[in-house]
């Protein structure tokens, strides 16, 4: 079969949505479209429902990350349990086969443009972008990813900006490292997020979940799969609020060594 075009991978996400009148997450929707049109490259695939579900055109975000057909939502039709989905994140034998077999070509850098488009997916930002490498320097390092939340024009209500920053690992050996990390970005951020693969020891990620907690910080979990991550929410983070001292050095390091993306943060 030939590969598919924008309007037939738009019809293909309607034809997913069609079947979960209840709503579904878009990980899945790619998921699904992917499958049954293995020719179609999956960015492409993600590039058109991504623009479909910003379009709008009948199709409503009922959650974070979850979308459902109008009609459907006007009808009253139950929704799905997003709390229920998020079991998604559970360690299976299936998803650490998978990794073990790519990490070994994988780097987390591989991993950060993805994120930034999770997070702005499921409204935590209204922009983010990969920052990663040393370019802040400082003791406290660089965050691999770098969001802000904004209120938009019709946002009745307007607050103040949040920054949002993530720490990822794509080796499962690592969760410590970038538990500290995830810790010290707090410092200029309201809020921070640990990212680690499914592929993260149980006796790990149980200290993880537990540390996360008990400091706020946010804790995802994703297969270590470049095109299909699947990011899932473990632990939601807290807002905090930051040192301005903190805030302003951080936000002036930014501006010597990256001003264009400063500009599109704020």
């Amino acid at each position: 079969m030939a590969k598919l075009n924008r309007k037939q991978i738009e019809d293909a996400t309607r034809a997913v949505l069609e079947r979960h009148p209840g709503g579904v997450r878009w990980a899945e929707v790619l998921k699904a479209v992917a499958a049954e049109h293995p020719e179609t490259p999956l960015n492409s695939i993600r590039g058109a429902t991504h623009h479909l579900f910003q379009r709008g055109d009948g199709i409503v975000k009922i959650a974070r990350g979850t979308y459902q057909l109008a009609r459907f939502a006007d009808a009253d039709v139950p929704t799905i349990d997003t709390e229920a989905n998020a079991s998604a994140a559970e360690v299976t034998d299936e998803a650490v086969d998978a990794a073990g077999r790519s990490a070994g070509t994988l780097t987390e850098q591989d991993f950060y443009a993805s994120f930034a488009e999770w997070l702005e997916e499921n409204d935590e930002v209204t922009v983010a972008a990969a920052l990663g490498g040393s370019s802040l320097g400082g003791k406290w390092g660089t965050p691999d990813v770098i969001g802000v939340l904004r209120p938009r024009a019709q946002d009745i209500f307007k607050f103040e900006p949040q920054i949002v920053t993530a720490e990822i690992k794509a080796t499962p050996a690592q969760p410590v490292v970038a538990f500290g990390q995830s810790v010290a970005y707090r410092l200029f951020s309201h809020k921070s997020y640990i990212v680690v693969p499914r592929s993260t020891t149980s006796d790990d990620m149980n200290r993880l979940t537990s540390l996360c907690s008990i400091h706020g910080v946010g804790l995802v979990v994703f297969t270590l799969d470049r095109d299909l991550p699947d990011y899932a929410v473990v632990v939601l983070p807290a807002i905090a609020n930051p040192d301005m001292f903190y805030v302003n050095t951080m936000l002036d390091r930014l501006k010597a060594s990256e001003p264009r993306l400063l500009n599109r943060l704020f």
